[in-house]
């Protein structure tokens, strides 16, 4: 079924997305639910290739953090464009949001800077670039030594847990500092976004919890045991359970992201919202103006 909403959302896009730089955005963002529950799927029949379907369904959720950012840049036309917009407000950068909200709850609000939300982009793409690293010397230490590998690979996943909530929080900083600009609203960006930070939050999660579920024995007795060890038997009901999750993104993003209801179908929106063509065409003047300078 998921597979199913994906050929759709791609047909939909295909049709309703028709500017340029979006749609490639866009698309790689909507093929996520796909992609993660193909291989979880496959997984599910093929349990021994749990590992390197969870590290290939990682790194592409990794590269969607810096794929929804660059959706952002897109849709403001530009970090020096959204700086402009955000001073008109009077906005600062808001730093108090997660993972390290919790952590440091009396964090001060830096004046809204170019070269800071450059920085903050340099936080979200050190994330693939690091966990393609972490991707590559995880899967020669599985393939080369199997079980024996355990604990180097647990290591490595401690060393590279750093860059990824480093990733996680230059993304959410730049998405709660624009957050209430009026160029994002009908976009639905924020929807976007939470959808994709729900969904990895939760895929991540689960990983450890149904690991020292089956360290627990709570995946010890039943039809899977006899035929697969205690670990690959909990993964397994790992991926079932990501395959539900997939499916309920994409029926979410099916009924949030309608084509008549986001700007992100520019096509559909604007013949049902025809004073709404000023949001790109603004945008794409400005755009223009500033090629000339």
């Amino acid at each position: 079924m998921t597979l199913a909403l994906g050929a759709v959302h791609l047909s939909v896009l295909h049709l309703y997305v028709t500017h340029p730089g979006r749609r490639n955005f866009v698309i790689y963002l909507a093929c996520t639910a796909p992609f993660v529950s193909s291989f979880a799927l496959i997984s599910m029949f093929m349990p021994r290739i749990w590992f390197l379907a969870h590290l290939l369904s990682f790194f592409y959720f990794s590269i969607g953090l810096y794929v929804i950012i660059c959706l952002l840049m897109q849709i403001v036309d530009g970090r020096h464009s959204m700086v402009k917009k955000m001073s008109q407000k009077s906005s600062r950068i808001s730093v108090q949001t997660p993972p390290f909200c919790c952590f440091f709850p009396c964090l001060p609000k830096p004046s809204l800077e170019t070269r800071k939300i450059r920085l903050c982009e340099l936080m979200v793409m050190q994330t693939p670039c690091v966990r393609l690293v972490a991707t590559i010397v995880s899967l020669i230490l599985y393939f080369e030594y199997q079980d024996g590998a355990s604990i180097a690979l647990k290591i490595l996943d401690f060393i590279a847990l750093p860059s990824l909530l480093l990733g996680i929080y230059g993304c959410h900083i730049l998405v709660t500092t624009v957050s209430k600009l009026d160029e994002l609203i009908p976009f639905r960006y924020i929807v976007v976004f939470r959808l994709l930070d729900i969904y990895f939050a939760v895929f991540g999660l689960q990983m450890p919890v149904f690991d020292i579920l089956a360290r627990v024995g709570v995946f010890g007795c039943g039809y899977l045991d006899a035929r697969l060890p205690m670990l690959e038997t909990s993964f397994f009901w790992k991926n079932f359970a990501t395959v539900i999750e997939s499916f309920v993104v994409s029926l979410a993003s099916t009924a949030l992201l309608q084509p008549t209801r986001s700007a992100l179908f520019d096509k559909k929106y604007q013949s049902k919202y025809p004073s709404c063509r000023s949001i790109d065409s603004s945008i794409s003047s400005n755009s223009t103006r500033e090629s000339i300078a």
